[in-house]
């Protein structure tokens, strides 16, 4: 029985402000590689695609047949991106110890790298599923890998200082 190649595709400058490519990778299905070293803090890629409501998007993906892969990617209020045919920043797999984090910017969602990222190193992101929605199961393979991408609610820090009487 041989084993299916999946194709490698480049996501070069200006989608990319470094030189990047998909193919397979070790964490799910097809993963976005660096071709070359990334400095910290610096903006990577933007996560590309049709910026449409949360209705829109559930009307799209039942439309899809429910695949189980989910290209959606939440800005703010009823507004969702939905990168199923994006520039590639949606083949950034999940990790509970990523290199990159997203900042929401004017309708953005834009990658930075949070660390030195090396030639080769697969890109990811912490993808933080609600912690109210149901579990996801994570297969990251990190030393620090929560078992799950949803994110643990926080508890509430008590104020210091002054008490109600």
């Amino acid at each position: 029985m041989s084993k299916r190649r999946l194709p490698i595709w480049s996501i070069n400058p200006p989608v990319a402000r470094f030189r990047l490519h998909v193919r397979t990778s070790p964490i799910a299905g097809l993963g976005v590689f660096a071709r070359e070293g990334i400095p910290p803090r610096r903006l990577v890629i933007e996560y590309g695609g049709d910026r449409i409501t949360i209705a829109e998007a559930e009307r799209r993906q039942r439309k899809r047949g429910n695949p189980e892969r989910i290209c959606f990617a939440w800005l703010k209020g009823k507004w969702v991106i939905d990168g199923w045919k994006g520039n590639g920043a949606q083949y950034v797999n999940h990790s509970c110890d990523p290199n990159l984090y997203s900042c929401k910017l004017r309708g953005h969602i834009l990658f930075f790298s949070a660390r030195r990222i090396r030639t080769g190193e697969e890109l990811t992101i912490d993808y933080r599923i609600s912690s109210r929605s149901s579990k996801v199961t994570c297969h990251c393979g990190s030393p620090h890998c929560r078992g799950v991408m949803n994110h643990t609610a926080r508890r509430r820090r008590r104020r210091r200082g002054r008490r109600k009487k």
